[in-house]
């Protein structure tokens, strides 16, 4: 079975803009410390996929779904510069080989053949977090260098590790009353690792942001036709048909102006990418929290909270930092604004205006409403500007975001069966996740969320 599609040639991965490749190659760029030339080049080596029939074929389609917004992916054995065995499948290449397999139990990537594992498949769950680490091996594979984060060889990704509870027989867990906030990345890795558990009800996805090019590198369900429109919109239309139970309902809005409409929100599954609308959101108190972010490529952060709660909450774990402010003061200085209006959020018709005298090309129209931090992005990525220090705003990998997605969908299982005693997980997306890195994190005594002396008594008004 060869898990792929035609030979691509200097083009963007399946699904994936011009614009979404050039942002791969930006973060490569960053990591190596090299020019963006040598890093398109290395993330246009191609790999073949090579697998087994049965199990091994789903996995290696997982697989694939995460490398072809990354890498080129070929069907040619000739053209390959590195091949991925799945399930013991014998090689078709003379390129240099990555071995794979899976069971029940644990998952094995390794630069070196891999034994037979045991013959039960695995869950689709496990199977998903399992193709976020073979990506990680495999990209290691094709970049072959040793400023990119190294993956251990053998990666070894046991399903204990997870601290799941059994996933068969479990019984249907119901989302209604519950907002997945933010349509991006995350949203999408969560949503494709949620169509494997029994889930009913109904799921609002709250976004008021649209679709941009940039965005098609790393979120699953989009291709170059989304650009442009609602994000929110876009994934409920390409998701809706992985579930049979479970309602999804685009709300095209800001969070704040959604429970303007709907005061209580029982359960909020947190993906947005901003440490600041995080802690606004917190301020807002949902019943339950379940929440998920990347630090560029290098780690994952999972976090969940029940109200009332002795331990931290989401302005505690995104306190501010001095990394934030200077971002934001990049922003302003970047779009020529006051940092008072970055601080907004989102673009007014005013600052529009504004940004327009600096940018005659723009159409002050097309930017209302947008975020400023994605503006900011999208003017990197079309190399219009640059921050002050030089840097560039920077996005992660698809296989980061499909990973903090995937254990987002862990956490709600735990949570649902009330197994959620730890409130932190911190995870390496190039290494297995590992159950001892969860931690009970407490409240912060300057949070500024938890300090003020009526949370308490707003939290017990609502949630008892």
């Amino acid at each position: 079975m060869d898990a792929d599609a035609q030979p691509r040639s200097g083009r963007a991965p399946p699904g994936a803009s011009m614009s979404g490749a050039a942002e791969n190659a930006r973060m490569l760029a960053a990591l190596l410390g090299v020019e963006e030339e040598e890093a398109t080049e290395r993330l246009q080596r191609r790999v073949l996929i090579t697998a087994d029939d049965g199990p091994a074929a789903g996995w290696a389609a997982e697989i694939a779904t995460m490398l072809e917004r990354t890498v080129l992916l070929t069907n040619d054995p000739a053209q390959a510069d590195v091949e991925l065995l799945v399930g013991g499948a014998a090689a078709r290449a003379s390129a240099p080989a990555v071995y794979a397999a899976i069971d029940a139990e644990c998952a094995v990537v390794s630069r070196a053949p891999v034994g037979p594992l045991g013959a039960e498949p695995p869950l689709p769950l496990f199977a998903m977090i399992c193709a976020c680490g073979a990506a990680a091996a495999v990209l290691n594979a094709v970049v072959d260098d040793a400023r990119l984060p190294p993956t251990p060889d053998p990666l070894d990704v046991r399903l204990a590790d997870l601290a799941l509870p059994a996933l068969r027989g479990l019984a249907p867990i119901d989302l209604s009353g519950a907002v997945l906030v933010g349509a991006g990345a995350v949203a999408h890795g969560f949503l494709k690792a949620l169509r494997h558990l029994p889930v009913q009800g109904r799921l609002d996805v709250v976004d008021p942001k649209n679709v941009g090019s940039g965005n098609i590198n790393r979120c699953l369900y989009l291709s170059d036709g989304d650009v442009g429109d609602p994000k929110a919109t876009a994934l409920v239309e390409h998701a809706a048909s992985d579930f049979h139970y479970l309602e999804l309902a685009p709300e095209i809005l800001e969070f704040k102006d959604y429970v303007a409409k709907r005061p209580k929100v029982p359960l909020a599954i947190v993906t947005i990418d901003s440490r600041r609308a995080r802690r606004q959101l917190q301020k807002y108190v949902p019943g339950k929290v379940l929440d998920a972010s990347t630090t560029d490529v290098r780690g994952v952060v999972v976090h969940s909270h029940i109200q009332p709660t002795a331990g931290a909450c989401l302005a505690c774990i995104y306190q501010h930092i001095p990394d934030e402010a200077a971002r934001e003061r990049s922003i302003a200085d970047g779009l020529g604004v006051s940092l008072a209006e970055v601080k907004q959020g989102f673009i007014d018709v005013a600052v529009a205006e504004k940004i327009c005298q600096a940018y005659p090309s723009l159409d002050p129209g097309t930017l209302v409403g947008k975020a400023f931090d994605t503006l900011f992005r999208e003017l990197c990525g079309e190399q219009v500007l640059r921050t002050p220090e030089g840097r560039q705003v920077l996005t992660p990998f698809a296989f980061v975001s499909a990973l903090a997605g995937a254990l987002l969908a862990v956490e709600l299982v735990r949570q649902a069966t009330g197994r959620a005693e730890t409130n932190y997980w911190q995870v390496d997306p190039w290494r297995a996740p590992l159950t001892r890195m969860r931690r009970k994190r407490s409240k912060i005594p300057d949070c500024e969320f938890c300090s003020r002396p009526e949370a308490d008594t707003v939290v017990r008004h609502l949630w008892g």
